[in-house]
């Protein structure tokens, strides 16, 4: 169940984003219920493109906790996250993400977020050296299993 409060937080974030000329989009990582990170999209203030809040709050919390994992941990985010974020969420072992508006909201305001990764705005190329790098893939994973 959103907690409104931690949706707050989330929400006081995006103010200090928009505040610094952001795009308003805050986050904070929760676990056990307290907020352990939060932070706001900080795109427009350097030359970072994956300065989503997410992000940030993600690397926040994974230097709090010391661990690359946030199992037990919660993301919620004023604003529903792209799938860059999502993937974020998946690799560090967030469990739920909570959001309040949708990246539909944001694309009727702006008219560039993206929903769904289209190919039309990125042209994927697949396979180049592909052996190659699954014989890496394959070397990392048996390494992996070595380590077990």
């Amino acid at each position: 169940m959103a907690d409104e409060t931690l949706m707050r937080a989330a929400l006081a974030a995006a103010r200090r984003g928009l505040l610094a000329g952001e795009a308003p989009v805050g986050a904070c990582i929760v676990q056990d219920g307290r907020v352990i990170a939060s932070a706001h999209t900080a795109v427009a203030g350097g030359p970072d493109a994956s300065a989503h809040a997410e992000i940030l709050a993600i690397r926040a919390a994974c230097r709090s906790l010391r661990s690359a994992r946030l199992d037990g941990c919660e993301l919620h985010v004023s604003v529903e996250p792209c799938a860059m974020c999502l993937a974020a969420c998946h690799y560090a072992g967030i469990d739920a993400v909570y959001f309040a508006a949708s990246l539909q909201d944001m694309q009727a305001l702006t008219g560039q977020e993206l929903a769904a990764p289209s190919p039309a705005s990125v042209r994927l190329h697949g396979g180049v050296l592909a052996d190659e790098s699954r014989a890496l893939l394959a070397e990392w994973a048996a390494q992996r299993q070595g380590r077990a």
